[in-house]
C-alpha cells in the first residue's frame, strides 16, 4: 500500500482526507495552488519590466519619470510604495561589492595620522569623503548590529546596497528613510547568510 504521493501542494498524508476538523496546511496548499498561475504571471511580468529597463540608462528612466530626476533629496511627492518600486529599479543598475568587503571607503577613506606643523599651508582634518564613509560605516555597524538606521539622500541608500545587496530593506518616512538588514538572513552567530 503507498502512503505518501508527491504533488505540487506536497506529500499527501491520511491527515489529509480528516474532514472533521480543518487542516491548516491543506488549506494554505489549495490557497497556493489556486493563485499559482497568476504567481508565475506576476514574476514574468516583472522579469520583462527588469530586461526592458536594463536596456536603458538611468537618464533615460528619469525622462521617463520611472525613477526620481535627482540622487539627492526625495520628491516631494515621493511615497513608500513608489519609493519601493523605484528602488528596485535602481538596483538593477547596481554592481553589489565582493562578500568580502566589509566597509564602505578605499584608499582614502580614512584620516591620516601624520601631519607637519612647519607646514602651515596644508589642511590636516578630516576630508568630506572621509566624513562620509564614516557616516555610512556608522550605518553599516548599526544596521549590522539588527538596529534600524537613517538615511536622508538617495546616493547613501545606494552606497549601502553595494554591501548589503540582497538583504537591505528601506522605507521611506516623509522626507528621510529608515533602513535595516532583512532578520530572515541573520545567522546564529551574529552573521548573514549567502544568497
Amino acid at each position: 500500500m503507498i502512503t505518501n504521493h508527491s504533488v505540487f501542494g506536497g506529500n499527501i498524508e491520511i491527515e489529509d482526507f480528516n474532514t472533521s476538523y480543518p487542516n491548516k496546511r491543506r488549506i494554505q496548499n489549495q490557497m497556493e495552488a489556486v493563485h499559482f498561475q497568476k504567481t508565475l504571471k506576476k514574476r514574468k511580468q516583472k522579469i520583462e519590466k527588469e530586461k526592458k529597463y536594463k536596456r536603458m540608462n538611468l537618464e533615460e528612466l528619469k525622462k521617463m519619470r520611472v525613477i526620481s530626476n535627482t540622487d539627492c533629496r526625495p520628491a516631494e511627492h515621493l511615497t513608500d510604495e513608489t519609493w519601493q518600486k523605484e528602488f528596485e529599479i535602481r538596483k538593477l543598475f547596481i554592481t553589489p561589492y565582493d562578500k568580502k568587503v566589509q566597509k564602505f571607503g578605499g584608499r582614502f577613506s580614512k584620516e591620516s595620522a601624520g601631519g607637519s606643523a612647519e607646514n602651515c599651508r596644508t589642511y590636516d582634518g578630516c576630508t568630506n569623503w572621509q566624513s562620509y564613509c564614516t557616516f555610512i560605516n556608522d550605518i553599516l555597524r548599526n544596521i549590522r548590529a539588527g538596529q534600524v538606521d537613517y538615511c536622508y539622500y538617495i546616493y547613501q541608500i545606494m552606497d549601502l546596497a553595494k554591501l548589503h545587496f540582497y538583504d537591505l530593506k528601506t522605507k521611506y518616512c516623509d522626507g528621510y528613510w529608515e533602513v535595516w538588514l532583512d532578520s530572515s538572513k541573520l545567522h546564529k552567530e551574529g552573521g548573514f547568510i549567502d544568497e
